[in-house]
């Protein structure tokens, strides 16, 4: 069992804009990601393995990087695509493409996932050793405000007791989750 950490804002609590695409241009999205990728030398499929070299209905995918027009091309110019892209964009966030089943549906919308993917999923022994750092509990769901973390990610003793536990480096990784976070108040650190 894991526990992912992630920053969450009060867009996270809206509905996510979505739009339903087909699977020409599913594939024609992953094939001009591909190229992109290796263009500029990233990695912005995920997952992309071999086995998935044809169609997959379940990823998400880095568009921060690539300008709006070279993907709304791709998708004819289709309104619902433009703000699904636009949204993830101006949020720093991938879209995640999935199958919905039931509809009959390739769907596209704003992952929660960071452009960089910056997310903490640890084991569960691991995240629980970090919260107990943080001094936030064992809980393994729970949220807390941006500024909390950063303030006891400067204290010393966090530092002693993560270094204690076998957990410094996540301690640095956490620092970097938390530095991508906009100095917005409903910013938040979440754990599931």
């Amino acid at each position: 069992m894991s526990i992912t950490f992630r920053i969450a804002t009060a867009a996270d609590d809206e509905a996510r804009p979505t739009a339903v695409i087909s699977a020409r241009q599913l594939a024609a999205f992953r094939t001009f990601l591909r190229g992109e990728g290796e263009r500029i030398g990233t990695l912005l499929l995920d997952p992309d393995a071999p086995e998935d070299a044809f169609l997959s209905y379940r990823f998400e995918a880095r568009v921060c990087p690539i300008a709006l027009a070279s993907i709304a091309r791709l998708f004819d110019f289709a309104t619902d695509v433009i703000t699904v892209v636009e949204e993830a964009q101006f949020r720093g966030r991938r879209v995640s493409v999935f199958r919905d089943e039931a509809a009959g549906t390739i769907n596209l919308t704003v992952a929660l996932t960071t452009d960089m993917g910056l997310e903490l999923d640890l084991a569960s022994s691991n995240a629980f050793a970090l919260l107990e750092s943080l001094g936030l509990g064992a809980e393994s769901v729970g949220e807390t405000a941006i500024e909390t973390i950063r303030e006891r990610l400067a204290s010393p003793a966090v530092r002693r007791h993560a270094a204690e536990q076998g957990i410094a480096h996540y301690i640095e990784r956490l620092e970097r989750l938390v530095a991508a976070a906009a100095p917005d108040e409903s910013c938040r650190l979440e754990w599931a």
